[in-house]
């Protein structure tokens, strides 16, 4: 880019050189007088100037676009990363040590307040009375543990679906409850 403003300026510039070079060739056809050759000085200082303040703002814009392409490829590196440490390892969920005391919850409720924060609860019984029912629930162990401890005592399994996304393309992972 810094090349072809370089470029420009040299054939601005030589342009202006040929327009003098042949305006002081007429003039020896025509015999300019001093002042007309004084008024072509001037425009070619004129001239020069504005080459010089063109190129000047050409890298100044170059600077600009540089600072702004910057400016982006950090932002996606950043947001590059935060979907990297966004992306849910399936063994830190399932080890991950919780705390929760329910006096009276339903499995889905428990099931909850046990998983991450964003995660969907489906329980896939036919029976509604198993859905309904109410557990007083308390464990401090891991995840995957206190799952399984609520679950096998009412004879219920549980998956996980760690990969799953909503329309938006966000991640929306889901934990099924079943009977076995």
């Amino acid at each position: 880019m810094k090349q072809n403003t370089l470029i420009a300026a040299t054939s601005a510039l030589t342009i202006a050189l040929s327009s003098l070079t042949a305006t002081a060739v007429q003039a020896a056809d025509t015999a300019i007088n001093a002042q007309e050759l004084e008024t072509l000085k001037v425009q070619l200082i004129e001239a020069k100037t504005a080459v010089e303040n063109a190129q000047q703002v050409a890298e100044e814009i170059v600077q600009t676009a540089q600072a702004d392409a910057d400016r982006i490829l950090e932002q996606a590196n950043a947001t590059a990363n935060q979907s990297k440490e966004d992306k849910i390892s399936p063994l830190a969920v399932k080890n991950a040590a919780v705390a929760v005391e329910i006096a009276a919850g339903t499995i889905e409720e428990i099931a909850t307040a046990i998983m991450p924060e964003g995660w969907r609860i489906l329980v896939d019984v036919k029976d509604p009375k198993i859905k309904d029912r109410r557990f007083q629930y308390v464990t401090t162990k891991a995840r995957e543990q206190a799952l399984s401890d609520l679950l096998n005592s009412i004879d219920m399994s549980h998956q996980y679906f760690f990969e799953l996304v909503n329309a938006d393309g966000e991640a929306s992972p889901l934990l099924v409850i079943s009977k076995r």
